[in-house]
């Protein structure tokens, strides 16, 4: 066992640590129940503080990896959890390997298959526990891997030997065949490398070799494939040489996977965002996007899972989204690939140039990919046919542009955030993200501005988190701009923000520019939805269909037709109804102002409006500008 950091070993040298590291290694990313290990350290004969004792190994191993690999180690409800990424723990990319070189074997690709197989068994460094004392549950495991290093070992001589690599074999073969008697594959891998080499002797006397052991000790003789294959060096059958060459694959989707196949497996691709250390909340949400898209897919179906996140725009979605990407990781060996479906003017990527830029990524030269979005998506859902991949598409603009993108096969996820609905999506589960709970909310802001600081001012503070109608961006940017003016009490930015042609421009925090980001949702809505989200924003109170229907001159089926479509672009919701009265609806806090300014704007740009406001708001009243005391 071997624990590198920093190329020095780290791995304990205590025998009873050891034995409780590897057990917990063994079932990596789950938990282990304390009853478990207690079995697994003493055998059925435990001590009387074994429970204790069992604490104190763990406390012993997370004081000599701390800082590092000792956060890692998780204490669960009646046991521990050891959580590890697919790329750092060797038995995963182990079986990661052997599972593509026996795939490549099975697509006749031997040139991979002896390349990914021999990265396999390079990762080896002697017989599994050899340096651990083992208990019951691990002695049990020494088996299996065992044999899954001479199936490994197999498939490779296999591989070589299509290669016509039958001479380098001979020397390893026949120590296997002396090492495992009873192992019918190695004695007939061996016979075909010798007869291919001109020594029909030294096949011939391999099988006599073999058929000496099953008799003797088996009382059994060789099957029929070995009895075949002795009679075909007997005769010198043309079906024992060396046939052609595998032809290159002509199919390009084929060629994107064996170009890009070993690069990937060396360094599984990893576009994931940063994950945020201040991520506060919404637990429920995360909690049906990790299980449905870490669910596996119904064996009859060849489909992706398609998870959607769907919010206005600052609601959290994108962090959301990155959080539960980061948590599923482990589930998806073969990568994630990450996608913004929007540039940063606000204006919606073709689909076609998102395939070309995933190709690319994967190791497809650009210069060999077709121009038409049917082909591109072919050739990308050929590649993903057989992959693990978790496919992150941040900020979607409509069905049209995500379908291309959907990955091939069962075994791939995709996390969809929009601000719009995405109707048509194949299996998709829809997550909705609310405005957040005060509590989660006022969390957040205390993680950047200081607990103390807000606690000192809890009434200020919940009116602040109120003002930006609990939406993630605001309160965020609440957060900063306290952190940035030390010299604010809570209570002094909530009066700032009081007054509603201030506010936007008020949250604004270096590169977190409330009012730009808000001012973008209006503009992507069509012209018809953009004109009445400004008429309705007007005022701040809820509103229902008739008062809707008089307010933008419509009758009441084209009123309901569209709120519905206002809906469905996040910038309106329910408002919180009595029983058995009328439903009726709002302009979110942070979305009605940008609508309200836009509407009541002279000109196009919401950004000069806005910086208009902002002067207003510091001309009317000069106490706004900081002051600043010199220094001594």
């Amino acid at each position: 066992m071997e624990i590198t950091g920093s190329s020095v070993d780290r791995a304990p040298s205590a025998p009873m640590a050891r034995r409780l590291l590897a057990s917990l290694l063994l079932h990596a990313n789950e938990q282990v129940r304390i009853s478990t290990l207690v079995d697994e350290l003493w055998d059925g004969e435990p001590p009387r503080l074994a429970r204790k004792t069992v604490q104190t190994y763990v406390y012993q191993l997370r004081k000599e990896f701390a800082g590092g690999f000792g956060e890692r180690l998780l204490t669960c409800p009646n046991g521990y959890r050891i959580r590890l990424d697919r790329d750092e723990y060797d038995l995963w990319q182990f079986e990661r390997y052997l599972a593509v070189g026996r795939a490549a074997l099975d697509e006749d690709d031997p040139e991979e298959a002896a390349r990914v197989l021999r990265e396999a068994l390079a990762l080896w460094r002697g017989d599994a526990f050899a340096d651990i004392d083992t208990g019951p549950a691990l002695a049990a495991r020494i088996a299996p891997l065992a044999e899954s290093w001479l199936t490994t070992v197999r498939l490779r001589a296999e591989a070589d030997l299509r290669l016509g690599r039958h001479h380098q074999l001979l020397g390893e073969l026949r120590q296997l065949t002396a090492e495992h008697p009873l192992n019918e594959d190695f004695a007939a891998q061996f016979m075909l490398a010798a007869y291919r080499s001109g020594q029909r002797g030294a096949a011939l006397q391999a099988f006599a070799q073999l058929r000496r052991h099953l008799v003797g000790e088996l009382g059994i003789e060789p099957s029929h494939r070995l009895q075949r294959l002795q009679s075909d060096v007997l005769n010198e059958s043309p079906v024992l040489d060396l046939g052609p060459a595998p032809a290159a694959p002509t199919d390009l989707g084929a060629r994107a996977a064996k170009t890009a196949k070993h690069r990937f497996l060396k360094r599984p691709i990893a576009q994931l965002p940063s994950d945020i250390r201040d991520f506060v909340g919404r637990q429920a949400e995360l909690s049906v996007i990790v299980r449905h898209a870490g669910a596996q897919s119904t064996p009859h179906l060849a489909a992706p899972q398609v998870v959607t996140v769907l919010g206005g725009v600052g609601a959290g979605k994108s962090t959301v989204a990155v959080r539960a990407a980061h948590l599923l990781r482990s589930r998806f060996a073969d990568g994630q690939l990450y996608v913004r479906l929007h540039d940063e003017d606000g204006a919606p990527i073709d689909p076609r140039a998102v395939l070309r830029a995933l190709l690319r990524d994967i190791g497809l030269p650009v210069s060999e990919l077709p121009e038409r979005i049917d082909e591109l998506a072919r050739v990308f859902r050929s590649w993903t046919a057989d992959k693990q991949l978790l496919l992150v598409l941040d900020d979607a603009g409509g069905p049209e542009q995500v379908l291309p993108l959907l990955p091939g096969g069962s075994q791939s996820a995709v996390l969809i955030t929009s601000r719009v609905r995405l109707p048509g999506l194949p299996g998709n589960v829809i997550v909705e993200m609310a405005p957040m709970e005060t509590g989660d909310a006022l969390s957040l802001l205390s993680s950047l501005a200081g607990a103390e600081r807000v606690e000192a001012d809890l009434d200020a503070a919940r009116r602040v988190v109120r003002l930006t109608g609990n939406r993630a961006l605001g309160v965020r940017a609440a957060g900063e701009t306290l952190l940035a003016r030390p010299m604010w009490s809570v209570t002094e930015l909530a009066d700032r923000l009081g007054p509603e042609a201030c506010r936007l421009a008020e949250l604004g925090a270096g590169s977190l520019d409330v009012a730009e980001r808000m001012a973008s949702g209006p503009l992507r809505l069509p012209e018809p939805e953009r004109r009445a989200l400004g008429r309705l924003a007007r005022d701040g109170g809820s509103f229902d269909v008739s008062w809707t229907a008089r307010v933008l001159a419509l009758d009441t089926s084209a009123a309901e037709l569209m709120i519905g479509r206002l809906l469905d672009h996040h910038v309106v919701e329910l408002a919180e109804a009595r029983p058995g009265a009328e439903q009726t609806f709002r302009v979110p806090e942070l979305v009605r102002l940008a609508a309200r300014l836009r509407a009541e704007g002279t000109g196009p740009a919401p950004l000069r409006l806005l910086t208009e406001t902002s002067t207003a708001c510091v001309l009317q009243d000069p106490c706004r500008v900081p002051k600043l005391t010199p220094a001594g």
